[in-house]
């Protein structure tokens, strides 16, 4: 005779759990294939990206023209190959995809890989020329004149060259966080990291009439930074704007009282300011 096997058999609970495994796997597997961009504007802002940090790190290693084995010519020539195949690969990967000829989430992954790779290795390389004095050198002969006949430029570097330690800390601060872009884990924090820096440097570089390839450099690094920043806007949005500080507060149930009380420390610090220029007077 056969017998009945009990529904609390462990042989069948057993089963059951690997079935549901299973279908838990499988279902995780077709939504990481579904969060793989499709669309063709996805694919031309992600080629797009990476020929242009493919640039800044071409810009880098022509190093201004001083290297001999880089020479400008070569260098713009290989910019603008770059350039002109960011505007043909992306249809061609699309093709590709829609034929089920190529693996989308791989090509992604590879462009996503390098753009964080080309950041970092220019962040840590800015970094490093710190280290041996290859930036903030003013020469002598600029720096004995007076500071009304100097640039903008080269008041810029005298200004951060005059302190070692702190170009030093500076230089800490983009290796660490270009070296901190490499990881998934460590992401978000190292974008934190140089998007302070290079949007500060921009700035500088705009402002202080820097050169025209310093600019282009922090330029092209910083929509680099803020791309990788969008891609993870989700998380931004929910640390940023959602997670509400633990720490004790003032108690008042009326919202009025708050937004002045918040108010009041942006103008009464006005009118403080006020009263110290009146006293030049």
């Amino acid at each position: 005779m056969f017998e009945c096997i009990h529904q609390n058999d462990p042989y069948l609970i057993n089963i059951q759990f690997c079935s549901t495994i299973n279908l838990n796997k499988n279902t995780m597997l077709e939504q990481s294939v579904l969060q793989v961009p499709n669309s063709i504007g996805k694919k031309i802002s992600v080629s797009l990206i990476f020929c242009l940090e493919v640039s800044a790190l071409l810009l880098l290693l022509g190093n201004g023209g001083n290297i001999k084995w880089m020479p400008p010519i070569l260098v713009f020539s290989l910019i603008g190959v770059s350039l002109v195949s960011a505007l043909f690969f992306p249809f061609v990967w699309h093709y590709l995809d829609r034929k089920q000829k190529i693996d989308s989430a791989k090509v992604y992954g590879f462009l996503y890989s390098a753009i964080r790779y080309c950041i970092a290795f220019n962040m840590a390389a800015f970094g490093w020329k710190k280290f041996y004095g290859l930036q903030f050198i003013v020469p002598t002969g600029i720096s004995n004149m007076p500071m009304n006949q100097q640039s903008g430029e080269w008041l810029t570097w005298f200004y951060f060259g005059y302190s070692h330690g702190f170009g030093i800390i500076i230089a800490v601060m983009q290796i660490v966080g270009g070296y901190l872009l490499l990881s998934r884990k460590t992401l978000i924090i190292g974008a934190l990291i140089l998007f302070s820096l290079l949007l500060n440097l921009t700035l500088i570089n705009i402002f202080y009439q820097m050169n025209a390839g310093a600019l282009m450099q922090s330029i092209l690094l910083l929509i680099g930074v803020t791309f990788l920043i969008i891609l993870e806007h989700k998380k931004w949005i929910e640390f940023f704007l959602k997670t509400k500080s633990s720490l004790p507060t003032l108690s008042s149930k009326s919202p009025i009282v708050k937004n002045v009380l918040r108010s009041s420390a942006v103008i009464l610090s006005l009118l403080f300011t006020m009263y110290l220029k009146s006293l030049m007077k």
